[in-house]
């Protein structure tokens, strides 16, 4: 009799503590990169790290267009599961979506939001458009050059009053030179004279 009341007890005691036991079997999620609610400018991949060696591990990555941003299937090393993420991803809020099968059969799943800023544009340094200014200034430079200078026509009235005086120098020296010949042919017509008469 007293035996049979002692293996109850332990019967009901066992069934007590069972679903105890049963739900401390359950892999939780320990820690994740990105952190939960975490803001970063740009991402590779996603590692989630469990309390216990995981199977079958299925991880998305979900951006603010619905497109899953994962790449490949994800990958085991020892208590976390690394899923690589195809970029650059643009700004948003994200979510890292996982399920995996824990080590007492039972699947889990969770999801892990985090935010991608986008990142900070250089403003333009001052001096380059200090630099620019010079250049174009200098540009009207070659049309002044390129305007001829006007021309006076000195050099032909030179030259012309030049042929003039030229010329006439020429014609009186053959007038001088004609007149010597007509004075000599008179000459010498004069002096044959008195020898034919006599």
């Amino acid at each position: 009799m007293l035996f049979r009341k002692t293996a109850a007890l332990i019967l009901v005691a066992a069934a007590t503590l069972w679903p105890a036991s049963a739900a401390q079997a359950h892999d939780v999620l320990k820690s994740s990169n990105p952190k939960e609610n975490a803001k970063v400018e740009s991402l590779t991949e996603v590692v989630l790290e469990f309390s216990n060696s995981v199977r079958f591990p299925k991880v998305v990555v979900n951006g603010p267009d619905e497109k899953n941003y994962a790449s490949g299937e994800a990958e085991r090393d020892g208590h976390k599961v690394i899923q690589a993420v195809s970029g650059p991803l643009p700004a948003g809020k994200y979510v890292i979506a996982y399920r995996i099968v824990s080590s007492d059969g039972h699947p889990r799943t969770g999801e892990v939001p985090f935010t991608v800023t986008a990142p900070d544009t250089p403003t333009p340094e001052p001096s380059e458009e200090v630099a620019e200014t010079p250049s174009a200034s200098a540009e009207p430079t070659p049309v002044v050059a390129s305007t001829p200078p006007p021309t006076v026509d000195v050099a032909p009235q030179s030259s012309a009053e030049d042929a003039d005086s030229g010329g006439g120098g020429g014609f009186l020296i053959l007038a001088i030179g004609v007149g010597v010949v007509a004075v000599a042919a008179v000459v010498m017509a004069t002096r044959r004279k008195p020898n034919k008469g006599d």
